[in-house]
């Protein structure tokens, strides 16, 4: 049988459609569309194989016309509707979606990736979980896009499960705010088992004297932080120490959030950028225990960021190890627009152009256009707007 190219018009508006090509399909079993109902018993049981294959056909073409599938796609996806017996949950299905923001594009994205959902009630298990974290306050276009990156999570039971972990989250973060916050930005940690995973990983944090309120700060940046096996995450631990990071220190948690981001090869591909700059070994972990957030910077921008301090600003390399934090700032949001600003300010003779550079990283960008930009803005010329040029006016760096 000849598979139809995908239709571009599936699912016009909230209610179902009737499939053009298969019209006797749709609400209607496989069963009588393949067989009539004169079939004796015995002429069916001999014709099993081609009925089952019959099946797939009209399922594949189904994918293709209803869901905008390739033929590939709707072969793939056909292998978990085996026992489809007709369209009518699959158009129920597909029609909730839409109702709730989906576009074409996000169905095709939807069945073709997770086909077992079709499956699922749109009544029971769909509308209920949507419903769900709509009064938690996420807009149809939320939904959509929650959807697509974690559909897994939708099916998990929302009493037993998807409730219960939230409810978890939310304690731990602090607040529903940083919750829907987590979510938006991922909702695959919902996957991850409280009881095997993110329990065992709090009590291993708790044991190097790190507060949950702590591990809350690190988790509304980074919520994977804690989702690795506790297997894993001792190993993390144990590497953190091994670099010389001792417990008691203030920037251990720091020191396993940077580490947990950067794979064994990165590391040492960055500790090279540092000694491109003269700077030993031992010089490099200094930096490192005093801060290794700047772990996180990619090789080029760590060798951009040491260039600029180093040739622009001034800066021995050494001086940079025995300060690591300037290595956490924006480049071009920060350390670059600033120092400009500083080079004007002691151009025109203004005593605050004096100010070592160390000591207006710091204050954040508010502050520092109130007490270095607009206080100067008609003294110098172009003060102002080379700044908001810069670093973009209103931005936070």
């Amino acid at each position: 049988m000849s598979l139809a190219k995908p239709s571009s018009a599936f699912l016009r508006g909230s209610g179902t459609r009737t499939n053009i090509l298969l019209p006797l399909f749709h609400r209607h079993r496989l069963d009588d569309l393949l067989f009539s109902s004169s079939a004796t018993a015995a002429a069916a049981a001999a014709d099993e194989g081609e009925k089952s294959s019959q099946r797939c056909h009209v399922v594949v073409e189904y994918l293709i016309n209803s869901c905008g599938l390739s033929s590939a796609e709707a072969s793939k996806a056909s292998k978990s509707l085996a026992h489809l017996k007709s369209t009518e949950r699959i158009d129920a299905f597909l029609g909730s979606l839409r109702s709730h923001g989906f576009d074409d594009a996000s169905l095709r994205t939807v069945v073709s990736r997770y086909p077992k959902l079709l499956n699922y009630s749109a009544e029971r298990n769909l509308a209920p979980k949507f419903q769900f974290f709509r009064d938690l306050g996420f807009s149809g276009s939320d939904l959509s896009r929650l959807f697509l990156s974690s559909a897994n999570v939708f099916g998990l039971s929302l009493h037993r499960t998807i409730q219960s972990r939230l409810d978890f989250w939310m304690r731990l973060l602090g607040s529903k705010e940083h919750l829907v916050k987590l979510l938006k930005s991922n909702l695959w940690v919902i996957n991850n088992s409280i009881e095997r995973v993110i329990m065992p990983n709090l009590s291993l944090l708790r044991e190097c004297g790190i507060s949950d309120q702590r591990t809350a700060w690190v988790l509304r940046r980074t919520p994977t932080f804690i989702c690795r096996s506790p297997k894993k995450f001792r190993a993390l631990i144990e590497r953190v120490e091994e670099l010389g990071v001792p417990r008691s220190s203030g920037m251990f948690l720091w020191a396993l959030w940077a580490l947990s981001r950067v794979s064994e090869a990165k590391f040492n591909a960055k500790l090279q950028v540092m000694r491109s700059f003269g700077l030993s070994e031992v010089e490099s972990f200094a930096a490192l225990r005093k801060d290794p957030r700047f772990l996180t910077n990619s090789e080029e921008m760590l060798s951009a960021k040491m260039t600029f301090l180093v040739k622009e600003v001034g800066f021995e390399p050494a001086e940079v190890a025995f300060r690591p934090k300037l290595l956490t700032f924006s480049l071009e949001k920060r350390l670059m627009p600033r120092h400009r600003i500083m080079q004007m300010l002691k151009a025109s003779g203004l005593p605050c152009g004096k100010k070592q550079f160390t000591t207006v990283l710091s204050p954040s960008e508010k502050v520092f256009r109130e007490k270095y930009v607009n206080p100067h803005k008609e003294k110098v010329p172009g003060l102002l707007e080379m700044y908001v040029a810069a670093c973009g006016k209103g931005s936070t760096i």
